[in-house]
């Protein structure tokens, strides 16, 4: 075996450095960060996640896998993740065809195949894939970021009329009214569970608070982001954002940042305060705050393209999964049984 399987809720803390070792050499995202992967392993995984190692003479690979459908195994991707988490050093990325198909012999049972989830093109070591047997590649979402230039102003001037009219229109009237907006950010751990548990207020006035879905101090996903959001804040990658309106939370972003790179990970808003674009007020003042600020050159939006989002940026880009299978026919009978549960299905 080239692959070393283990428990990931139990051994991951243990190769953490190992992990972080090839991150770094692989770019050192911040969402590919054994910080960030701890906490969702420990949160929001199930003991049935695998940590998965390689250590040859072709280099290094680490990933979190799970089970997927019958005779497949896939990355472990919970929703609060943007990216999979599956990395490997330089020259592992030569190797890769091999080093998957080897990881598909490796896996208990007689897997038919492995599926890479969420890959982000400008991110992923899976750029080159010419030549590797056996692959199919399927396009996930296209996702939008903001590279950050020049000053705030001609960057202001350059956004739709309908944006800049409508929250200048808004801004005015709140004034008039005697309305105060201000921008605050907390980068320390020790505000971390205020702001948690206010996030949390602003989602369950919309439709996930409806569905039951919604980040809570005390929930699973509340836990999550608050122990998450400390560990980072603790190394001065994290930040939190909120605005407020005559004092009082309205709208909030969970962000990391590294290297120049802002993640914007969550965006919520005060869905029944009527009148006020708060979602992007919000990010008004943040892209402002960080034009002037200077320190930030990326701003990843990595949720799907949504309508506000071409309001503030054009530059988008297809993330995509990828499909490694044991032998070729495999692929074959997957695509042929799917067309036709699709024609059964439009019968």
């Amino acid at each position: 075996m080239s692959w070393h399987i283990c428990n990931a809720y139990e051994l991951f803390d243990g190769y953490r450095t190992y992990w972080d070792s090839i991150n770094r050499e692989n770019g050192n995202h911040v969402l590919l960060d054994s910080l960030f992967w701890k906490s969702l392993v420990d949160w929001l995984g199930s003991r049935e996640v695998c940590l998965v190692l390689n250590d040859t003479s072709k280099g290094k690979g680490v990933a979190l896998i799970e089970r997927g459908g019958y005779g497949f195994w896939r990355t472990f991707q919970p929703s609060q993740a943007p990216l999979g988490p599956i990395i490997f050093d330089r020259l592992a990325a030569i190797h890769l065809g091999e080093h998957i198909c080897d990881l598909i012999s490796d896996l208990p049972g007689y897997p038919l195949g492995f599926a890479v989830t969420q890959q982000d093109p400008d991110v992923t070591c899976f750029g080159n894939l010419n030549g590797t047997p056996a692959v199919e590649k399927l396009d996930y979402i296209q996702t939008p970021r903001l590279t950050i230039s020049g000053k705030y102003e001609d960057y202001w001037k350059q956004r739709r009329k309908n944006l800049t009219h409508n929250l200048s229109r808004q801004r005015r009237r709140l004034r008039e009214e005697g309305g105060v907006l201000e921008l605050a950010m907390d980068r320390t751990a020790e505000a971390v569970a205020d702001a948690v548990r206010e996030y949390g207020l602003l989602e369950t006035t919309g439709w996930k608070g409806e569905e039951g879905s919604a980040v809570a101090a005390d929930n699973v996903q509340g836990r999550f982001y608050r122990e998450m959001l400390q560990n980072f804040c603790s190394r001065g990658e994290a930040v939190i954002y909120r605005l407020r309106l005559n004092g009082k939370t309205v709208a909030s972003d969970l962000c990391l940042q590294r290297d120049g790179t802002l993640v914007i990970l969550k965006t919520a808003y005060d869905e029944s305060v009527q009148g006020l674009s708060l979602g992007l007020l919000l990010h008004q003042e943040i892209f402002q705050s960080v034009f002037e600020e200077g320190k930030i050159r990326v701003i990843e939006f990595y949720g799907r393209l949504r309508d506000w989002h071409t309001k503030w940026t054009n530059e988008i880009r297809t993330m995509y999964h990828i499909n490694f299978y044991r032998h070729r026919w495999v692929g074959t009978a997957r695509r042929w049984l799917k067309n036709a549960a699709v024609k059964k299905g439009a019968s």
